[in-house]
Order: C-alpha cells, then structure tokens, then sequence
C-alpha cells in the first residue's frame, strides 16, 4: 500500500549549490509548458469574446404551491396577469391565415361573461337569451370577434365555439362541413420570451408583432380543451457583496413569467353538447338556435412551475479557469518528470560530483587537475588522538604512507581513474521501464547503484547515527583538551582588542 500513497510528501533537501541539479531538460519542458499556457490563454479568450456571457440551468420545481401562490403577491399577479389574444377558427387548414372568419355560422363567445348576461336575467319569455350574431361588427360584448385583440386573464379563459344551428335543426350545413382534417382553433397570445443572454432582463415580454401559437383540432362532435399556465421563476446568481447591494439599494433579480405548458382534449359524451340548450340556452335574432363544438377553458399549475438560474461568465472567471488549468498541467508534468528523469539524474550528479570533486577520482576517462593549494593537502596526523598506543602508531604509519602515495599520485595530475559508463538523457528517462521491457544494462546498473548510495547514506536516521558518532569521536581529540579550548579562546580575545 506504500506505493498508492501520493499524498505523503517527500522531505526536500538542497543539493549542491541553488539549481546545480537544474536541466536542459527541465527549461525545456518548461518552456513548453509556457508556449501551451498561452495558448489556451488565447482559446479561452476568445471562446470568452466570441460565446455567451451567461450559463444558465433549468430545473422542474414540483410540490403543492397553492398556499405559497396565495401569499406571494408577485407570483399570484403573474399567474393572473392579464394578456392580449387573438383567436381565429380555420376549416381544414392548419394555416391560421386560412381562417373562417366570414363565416357568420361560427362563432366565439366568452362563457363568462355570458354567464355575467344570464345572472342579469337578459331573457325572454320562453328563457332563452338574444344574441345579435348576424351582424359580426355589432356583436355583443360576449361574443368575440375572430382577429380582434382581446385581453383577458391568462389563467381564467373560458371560451366556447358555437355552431348557428337551422331554427333547432343543429345538423352541419354541408358547406360546413370537414372536408380533409378537421377545425381548427386559433388562439394567438403575447405572452413571455425567455432571453437567457439578455443583460437587462431575462425575461422579457414579446414584442407588439410577435405572437405565440396555440392550435387546438376538433371535429363535428363536441371537443373539450384545456389549457395550463405555468410560472416561470428567472433567478439571477450574483455574489455575497451583490447581494448585499441590492438588498441595500431594493433591487431585485428574480424575474417572472408564464406560457401555456399542458395541453388537454377530450371528446364529450353528450354532457357539454347540451350546454346552450340547457344551461345556457341562447338564440340570435331570427330564432336559430346553437350547438356547441368546443369548450375551452384554461388555469394555472399550481402543482410545479419552471425555474432558471443564470450566472454571467466574467473575465475573471477566464482567468480562474485559465490559472486552474495551468497549476493542474504544471503539477502533471513536474510529478512525471520527477518519477521518470530527475530523481534518477539527482542521484546520479550527487555521486559524479563526489567522486570527481569532493575525492579527486577520474571517471569516465576524464582527468580531473587537482590545484596545488593548502585545501587539496590533507595530512591526517597520528597525534591528534591523545591516547598513543602501539596500535595507533601503526595505523599512523599506514596512513602517511598512504597519504605519500597519494602526493605521488597528484604530482601526476590526479588520484584514481574509474572507467564509468556515462548516462545519456533516454537512460534517466526509461530507467523505471528498463529492466522489465529490455535485457541488463551497465549504464542501468550504475543509476541503480548511485541511487541506492543516496539512499543508504542520505536517510534521516542514517544521518543523525554518524552525527552522534562523529560527536563522540570529537571529544577524544586532542583540540578538546579544555587547556587548547581556554588558549583559543584568549587568542580571539586578543585578536578582538586588537581590533
């Protein structure tokens, strides 16, 4: 399991001198990296300046809202609001262009307000109530007019399409009869346009010549429509301190509005059909009765409703986008490149270095010139040890003919000589793969042993074991002799006045 955590950070140590172990490799890459930064700081610009300033989300919020609706006095009004219709009634056609208009034998009328007429007791004798159907342009006020603007309340539509029967024979004429497909109902509103990237409002009422459809077929027989309203909620996102502002100053940034969602027809089973003769039971002025063929009538949903959320994209979000990825790339790349190459490359400068700096030892067939100064002579003395045995004396002995031989050596021009085999840039790179894909290699060989050296020798414990040895090494010395430790004391004090 220690090999899945990547998570644990290495402790980091310094070696050499600052950015001695820095590659061609790694400016590089990083130079790379920088060219592929700018890049897609480009790309991201212009995807910024050519696209969408705002991101939206749409989510169905369901739930018994009946009682909310009540007491929220903004959304109740706009369930209630009050539009401008157009209706027209069509024969075989699904073009509203090709209406019926002219013909006077159908009719729209509002059941309101010819309900309204009936409370008022507008009857004759036999009951029935006159409508003055004949003359389209002096109709009454509960008939409609096919293509005159109406307003009325987009959640309380009751209409009906009435058929002028011959006196009480309510047979269709046969020059009013369907043909190819069927009626047609009409209804034109200038309802709401939900303008996702507009700056000013998201919600914004059509314009005077737009208008939204809704067509209904029915047939001979008696149709039954319905219509639902549903709210639209248009929510602006902005910060804490936006917030704050507009709570502050009253603005708000939740918008409101509406558009027939549902769309219901059923056929009638005899109940409806009877309406004018029963309920409503209404004539034009030369005896003719009605039949009915629609009923339409629409409320508001006040099970669910629409709501959007917006949020504008500034450039600091590019910006954040651009930085996010940019530290993602960088992390990637310096976690594979210091997997696969610099770990290997450290550990193999740490040991050239070593061996050809700190020991004076030629490898890979290069002399290494040792400078002829007092720091390259060192005379390792028998003497320092202030208990001299016999022991010491030899090992004293062995050690100047050492250092003898060693002088012999630099008046040659260096110590020792180690024919190494010199790593190229694929053998770092391909190390961790090598020996499972490829038979042994000496070049592979020597990274594995350099690694193995800085990792025996540069271990914590490792380190804090030979300070604890060295430490008590240096306390048998001869310069801790606390007579030499008070001489070199008054020596600096001196030294001091003298300065």
């Amino acid at each position: 399991m220690r090999r899945l955590d990547f998570i644990s950070a290495s402790p980091q140590i310094n070696i050499f001198k600052e950015g001695a172990n820095k590659t061609n490799l790694g400016g590089t890459l990083y130079f790379i990296y920088i060219i592929v930064l700018i890049i897609l700081a480009i790309i991201y610009l212009f995807d910024y300046v050519s696209n969408d300033k705002y991101e939206f989300n749409y989510s169905l919020v369901k739930g018994n809202y009946k009682n909310m609706l009540s007491e929220d006095k903004e959304k109740k009004s706009m369930l209630e609001t009050d539009l401008k219709f157009e209706f027209y009634l069509g024969k075989d056609s699904g073009d509203i262009n090709e209406n019926i208009s002219e013909n006077n034998n159908f009719i729209i009328i509002d059941t309101i307000l010819l309900n309204n007429r009936l409370k008022n007791g507008d009857k004759d004798e036999d009951g029935y109530m006159t409508l003055n159907s004949t003359n389209i342009s002096n109709n009454e006020e509960c008939i409609i007019e096919q293509g005159e603007t109406q307003t009325k309340k987009a959640a309380r539509l009751s209409l009906a399409v009435l058929y002028r029967c011959n006196g009480t024979d309510c047979k269709i004429r046969k020059e009013d009869k369907i043909e190819e497909t069927s009626y047609y109902f009409f209804m034109g509103y200038k309802g709401f346009n939900v303008e996702h990237q507009n700056p000013e409002k998201p919600i914004q009422p059509n314009p005077d010549n737009v208008y939204w459809l809704e067509t209904i077929q029915f047939l001979e027989n008696t149709n039954i429509a319905f219509l639902t309203w549903e709210l639209i909620e248009y929510e602006e996102e902005i910060g804490i301190f936006g917030k704050t502002y507009d709570k502050i100053v009253g603005n708000n940034n939740t918008y409101y509005g509406g558009s027939y969602k549902s769309k219901q027809i059923y056929t009638d089973d005899n109940h409806v059909k009877n309406l004018p003769e029963n309920s409503w039971k209404i004539k034009d002025l030369n005896g003719n009765h009605f039949t009915l063929l629609l009923y339409f009538a629409s409320n508001y949903n006040d099970i669910e409703y629409e709501k959007y959320t917006r949020k504008k994209i500034s450039f600091l979000d590019v910006l954040a986008d651009v930085s996010a990825l940019a530290s993602t790339v960088l992390d990637l790349m310096a976690l594979a490149y210091g997997y696969l190459y610099e770990g290997n490359y450290d550990n193999y400068k740490i040991i050239e270095n070593i061996l050809t700096k700190k020991m004076k030892i030629n490898i890979n067939n290069r002399d290494i010139l040792i400078e002829d100064d007092e720091k390259s002579k060192i005379e390792l003395k028998a003497d320092l040890i202030e208990n001299k045995s016999e022991e010491n004396e030899k090992i004293g002995i062995s050690i100047n003919e050492d250092n003898q031989e060693g002088e012999n050596n630099q008046k040659k021009g260096y110590k020792e000589n180690l024919d190494l085999p010199s790593p190229k840039f694929f053998d770092f790179l391909f190390h961790e793969l090598y020996f499972k894909c490829f038979g042994p290699s000496s070049k592979q060989a020597l990274i594995d042993s350099c690694n193995d050296i800085v990792a025996k020798y540069i271990t914590i414990e490792n380190l804090l074991y030979n300070q604890i040895k060295l430490e008590y090494l240096w306390k048998d010395y001869k310069w801790n002799n606390p007579q030499n430790e008070i001489k070199q004391k008054d020596d600096l004090i001196l030294d001091l006045k003298e300065q």
